[in-house]
This record gives structure tokens, C-alpha cells and sequence, in this order.
């Protein structure tokens, strides 16, 4: 993905958080909502999931909290968390070395259930920042997980940065789920609107294989419409009529 970000709006993030600590901090509340407006647009410029993260890791980082960040994404077949993104790359290593024994030790469970940082402490080793979990969640299910390395030293705004965090990637989560069920809903339509070899007679369908089926297979395989039967008002006249005499 590329680098090249143009939005000046990961900055006003910055600057209002360094200056909220003053006492007129008003212009600097009105900078911060104007970046999280134009965040959410930003997001909804993207067309794959990829881009969507790319957006977020460039707010994330204007809050000034991490030294190294990265996104994980659930992997819809088998439910599982993949990487896929981390900043700066040379630290992909790492994080998912914190990210996996966080889920030996359960706190990944945990977070999972959270919608706030969790926070993690790396035990005796020295060289590696403290970090924090948080999960990107859109109402009850989660589409990801952030883990980020923060800078040793304290600021008077973090608590505030911190909230800051979750309205980014919860804005993040948000635009995850409406892309993927989009992607889905785009999947449906295609494979009911292509062509279908259908016989004229008994109405079955000839498939790749080249075999014939009944139709009721191939929608209920390429769609979540289940097929129910029924019968007609002609259908039954003409049924009922013959039973009749």
C-alpha cells in the first residue's frame, strides 16, 4: 500500500492534543472534531480493506502515542487474526510476537471482549516499550485487533489521546464491516445475474460441470435464499381440477 498521504488532517490531531493542556483549548477542540469528520470521509474514499487501515495507521500516529503499531484482521473462513499492517514493517516481527503471547496468555481474549485499550506489560525485557491491545469492533462483532508499542514517555493529553483511539478505530471497524458485506452483497448479485443454462421444459440447470440440476440447488449454494415450495393459484386449479374428476 502506498505511503503517499495527502490529508493534512493526522497533524491537527497533534497539535489540538498538545495545546488541549492550555487554558483556552476551544480552537483546538473545534480542530479535533473537524479532523475526526474529515477522517470518516477519508475512510469512505477507500475501496479495500488495505486502504482503510493505511488511513487509520496515518490518525493513529497522530496522537503522538506509539512508536510501532499494527492491525489485525479476522480471516473470515476460519475466524482467525492475520496481519496486515504494521508500522513502521521493520517491526512486524515483533508485534505479532507480543500479539501471540498475548494469546497464550489470554489477555488477547480479553481485549477481544473490550471496546478500550488493554494494556500490556512485556515482563522483564528491558528494550521493549509497554504496549496496549484494542479491539476493532462494530457493535458486538469484531472485524480486528490493534496492538501498539507506546513511547516511554508520559503526556499531559494521553488520557484524552486514548479516547481518541477508540473513536478512530471504531470509525476504522465501521468501514472494515460495511466494506466486506458490500463485497458479499456485490458477490450475490453477480452470481445471480449470470447467464444460467436452464432447460425450457423441466426448468434444471446445467452447471460448469455439465451435469443438470434443479435450480433450488444452485441458489441455495450461491446465496442465503432458502428455497420454500408452494403452489401457484393456476397450479392449483389445474391440479385440483383433475383430482376432481
Amino acid at each position: 500500500m502506498s505511503r503517499n498521504f495527502e490529508s493534512v488532517y493526522p497533524d491537527f490531531l497533534k497539535t489540538g492534543l498538545g495545546k488541549l493542556n492550555h487554558l483556552d483549548g476551544r480552537r483546538e477542540l473545534l480542530g479535533l472534531f473537524s479532523a475526526l469528520e474529515q477522517f470518516r470521509r477519508d475512510l469512505h474514499g477507500q475501496k479495500c480493506a488495505a486502504g482503510i487501515l493505511d488511513v487509520t495507521q496515518h490518525y493513529v500516529a497522530g496522537l503522538n502515542l506509539f512508536c510501532s503499531m499494527g492491525f489485525w484482521l479476522v480471516k473470515s473462513p476460519d475466524f482467525s487474526f492475520e496481519i496486515a499492517l504494521a508500522a513502521p514493517e521493520d517491526d512486524k516481527d515483533l508485534l505479532q510476537g507480543i500479539v501471540d503471547q498475548s494469546i497464550k496468555s489470554g489477555r488477547f481474549a480479553h481485549a477481544l471482549r473490550q471496546n478500550s485499550p488493554q494494556f500490556l506489560h512485556n515482563g522483564d525485557a528491558e528494550d521493549v516499550a509497554p504496549g496496549l491491545l484494542h479491539s476493532l469492533t462494530i457493535s458486538s462483532q469484531a472485524v480486528g485487533m490493534f496492538c501498539g508499542l507506546l513511547h516511554r514517555e508520559l503526556t499531559p493529553t494521553q488520557e484524552v489521546a486514548f479516547s481518541l483511539l477508540s473513536l478512530l478505530l471504531g470509525g476504522s471497524a465501521d468501514a472494515v464491516a460495511v466494506l466486506r458485506k458490500t463485497t458479499e452483497l456485490n458477490s450475490e448479485v453477480e452470481a445471480l445475474t449470470a447467464l444460467l443454462p436452464l432447460c425450457a421444459w423441466c426448468k434444471k440447470f446445467r452447471n460448469d460441470g455439465g451435469y443438470w440440476q434443479q435450480i433450488e440447488k444452485y441458489i441455495d449454494s450461491h446465496s442465503k435464499t432458502s428455497i420454500t415450495h408452494c403452489i401457484c393459484p393456476d397450479c392449483e386449479k389445474a391440479f385440483f381440477s383433475k383430482i376432481a374428476v
